[in-house]
């Protein structure tokens, strides 16, 4: 299989209390709703204070995203958008990047926990990909305690790595190789 003739990845995914589907212009609503928290985007590159404007300027380039490079998914709980997955592709080198956002009201109940979890098993399982990785701002603890509860390792410490809103952080990368999800998922399944 060439870098140019994979699979595409499913347009939705249901997961055991939510779905992952395409975004769609009617949820600029939601995302307005959720992303005017600025607890959400501490560790985003959102703009802050975060407008209707800007919810439709996001969803609008999540709607128009080249699926062969950033796969995105609206997170939609009980009928509202809560939040989103992402998968940045890189073909060449045989990796995805994941990146996720979910509304404060749903925090530590596991509900993006189980959304990137079946996100990660779908692109290992259709991709000929070696890795999948993340990044968080050292601070946000929530972001690295789910990436370990996904089996992830750390890999790197990247000090003094980015400045958000005049705060200059330390960036964590994550990583879960093919052959590391293979045994968790061999563990799983018997």
């Amino acid at each position: 299989m060439t870098a140019g003739d994979w699979p595409p990845l499913p347009e939705a995914i249901p997961t055991p209390r939510s779905l992952l589907r395409p975004f769609s212009v009617a949820d600029a609503d939601d995302v307005y709703v959720y992303r005017r928290d600025p607890e959400i985007v501490q560790f985003l590159p959102v703009s802050q204070p975060f407008e209707r404007a800007d919810a439709d300027h996001f969803v609008a380039t999540q709607v128009l995203a080249d699926p062969r490079e950033r796969c995105v998914w609206a997170l939609e709980h009980e009928g509202h958008v809560v939040g989103g997955v992402s998968l940045r592709i890189a073909r060449q080198q045989l990796r995805a990047e994941i990146g996720y956002e979910l509304a404060r009201w749903l925090w530590g109940r596991g509900i993006m926990t189980e959304a990137v979890s079946d996100l990660v098993d779908i692109a290992f399982r259709r991709l000929p990909i070696l890795k999948v990785s993340a990044t968080a701002a050292a601070p946000n603890v929530r972001s690295t305690r789910l990436l370990q509860r996904l089996g992830m390792q750390r890999e790197a410490l990247l000090r003094r790595h980015w400045v958000h809103r005049g705060r200059i952080l330390d960036e964590l990368r994550y990583g879960l190789l093919r052959e590391e999800w293979e045994r968790n998922d061999i563990a799983n399944s018997g």
